[in-house]
């Protein structure tokens, strides 16, 4: 193995390892304490942990981290088949890093270290607080998970099988992932209902408050994910194209295209100038568009997504990887 080759997988492996202990975090710290579940394979698991375990560092046999375990394995084994070994066996990393830190983190009792920590007199035990922060960590495990071109498990895997087989985009796969992930949080409330004991208030306080754990992820997720292929789109009509498409290009690395239009006030044959930006370099192209042309007349637009050379695409990324099956 070359050094290079070394130091890719030691940062693939370290970024599935943040991945895996931000969810495990989100979990264990913040959302089981305030009895919250976030959705998929890890719903389940928290259910499970709540009405068997009660989150006591004594019935660690009983933590969301080896139900999350037991539940994955089947599908594991359908990435193995299915999907290329590399995406299957990153996939299985995170599983088994998520399930050994939920359980240290329960034998250590670190939830109730982090609960005595952030309460006080005043306002007591916020469990908005709580599910807030939850949703948050949680929602930051896909992305990275996607810019290794792997997946969290769960409800992730099921959404990429209705992906494979409908040939829907990615964004469409991750509306099926979080429709299935309302109707399992549905599921767990009402078997919390009626399991516990508990009255009916504290079982829609659970579906409540995991809805809006679901959302915060879903917010982030969002937030991360698209900013890996959103960009501005600049648009410069000036006198000098020529040195403002060189200026442009040389300076921002990215192509440009040239439209002949005329002015509607001077009846004047200009040349707009089309060039799509990263975010961080509009203010480089300001003093660029100042010092070739003062006098140009310059917008930007927001663009959501693109698609080609210069700028990453994660969710075209992991579609490519998981389409092709090992040979």
């Amino acid at each position: 193995m070359t050094k290079t080759r070394f130091w890719y997988n030691f940062k693939q492996i370290l970024l599935i390892v943040a991945a895996s202990l931000a969810t495990a975090v989100a979990v264990e710290i913040f959302l089981l304490p305030a009895d919250s579940l976030v959705g998929g394979a890890l719903s389940v698991a928290s259910i499970l942990d709540i009405l068997l375990g009660k989150s006591d560092p004594v019935k660690w046999y009983f933590s969301a981290g080896l139900w999350q375990l037991a539940i994955n394995v089947p599908i594991l084994v359908y990435c193995f088949v299915n999907y290329r070994k590399r995406f299957a066996l990153k996939t299985m990393f995170y599983v088994l890093f998520l399930a050994v830190f939920l359980l240290v983190l329960r034998i250590f009792n670190v939830a109730d270290v982090v609960k005595d920590v952030m309460s006080s007199a005043e306002t007591g035990f916020d469990k908005v607080l709580y599910v807030i922060i939850g949703g948050a960590l949680h929602g930051v495990s896909l992305p990275i998970m996607l810019s290794v071109s792997a997946s969290t498990g769960g409800s992730d895997i099921v959404g990429l099988i209705v992906q494979r087989h409908s040939r829907r985009s990615s964004s469409d796969a991750m509306r099926w992932i979080f429709l299935t992930n309302i109707i399992v949080l549905t599921a767990a409330s009402v078997v919390y209902y009626f399991v516990s004991g508990k009255n009916g208030n504290e079982a829609v306080n659970m579906f409540v408050y995991s809805v809006a754990a679901m959302f915060t992820c879903e917010i982030v997720q969002e937030t991360i994910f698209k900013g890996f292929s959103s960009a501005l789109e600049l648009e410069v009509t000036t006198d000098k194209p020529e040195e403002m498409a060189n200026a442009l290009k040389d300076g921002l690395k990215h192509g440009v295209t040239n439209v002949k239009v005329v002015g509607g006030y001077s009846h004047a044959e200009k040349t707009l100038i089309l060039c799509v930006i990263h975010k961080g370099q509009l203010t480089k192209a300001r003093r660029i568009i100042n010092h070739i042309d003062p006098s140009a007349f310059a917008y930007v637009e927001n663009v959501r997504e693109v698609l080609g050379k210069g700028f990453a695409n994660k969710e075209n990324d992991l579609e490519n990887d998981s389409d092709a099956s090992e040979k």
